[in-house]
């Protein structure tokens, strides 16, 4: 497994206003891409405020750069049926548009990393052809993690920039955490409202904790490609 706010549209969000911090470790660590932090399009024609603040940005440049290969991926896809493939390109317009709105958002970074993480998660989720080149990417997942205090299988997808980000969803709820020092395995932390909120990873085992819970033991699973 892989290492693995605010202004949300598509789900109700257990997320602060700012983005959270967390950290991973797992059974398939990423390969650091940080050589190129250039964004997928040409910083000379940025449209906007937020296409501009990700030319600036490092971190936001890599989530993007890994956004735009796991599309491509999805799109080439030869099992990708032509009506899905139509369904895809709509999709990403639609998402590109939402992520452009973040400057409207009183945190427009968290907002904008959130978006990224999102589209990061829904097209390895999704799409099969997205997971299919990951040696040449900084994403994971998603993997199942079964906590015994959670009433739903969270599915997690982790992303290696720097500091890293784990992006946890079940039923309506996602949680954004970012890459914190750990004595051991990774660890992610997010400052919500009612409290913090914390997920360490050691391979296969994990442990949660969420503000108002007791830390829970979890169980790490790859999911089938």
């Amino acid at each position: 497994m892989s290492r693995r706010p605010a202004l949300l549209p598509a789900l109700p969000t257990i997320l602060p206003a700012a983005i959270a911090v967390l950290s991973f470790a797992g059974p398939a660590p990423v390969q650091a891409a940080q050589a190129a932090a250039t964004p997928s399009f040409d910083c000379k024609k940025a449209d906007g405020q937020i296409e501009q603040m990700v030319c600036k940005d490092a971190t936001l440049a890599r989530l993007d750069r890994e956004t735009t290969r796991l599309y491509g991926l999805a799109l080439d896809a030869r099992s990708l049926p032509t009506a899905q493939k139509k369904s895809l390109i709509a999709e990403q317009r639609g998402w590109i548009k939402g992520r452009n709105d973040c400057w409207k958002a009183d945190d427009a970074h968290a907002c904008t990393a959130t978006n990224y993480l999102q589209r990061i998660y829904d097209l390895r989720h999704g799409y099969a052809g997205a997971r299919t080149q990951d040696d040449r990417g900084i994403s994971r997942g998603p993997f199942n993690i079964r906590c015994p205090g959670v009433e739903a299988v969270i599915a997690g997808t982790f992303v290696q920039t720097d500091p890293g980000y784990a992006y946890l969803r079940w039923l309506d709820q996602q949680l954004v955490l970012q890459q914190a020092p750990a004595a051991s395995g990774a660890r992610y932390a997010a400052t919500l409202k009612d409290g913090e909120a914390q997920f360490w990873d050691k391979g296969p085992d994990a442990r949660l904790a969420l503000p108002g819970k007791p830390e829970m033991d979890c169980r790490v699973e790859m999911t089938a490609n």
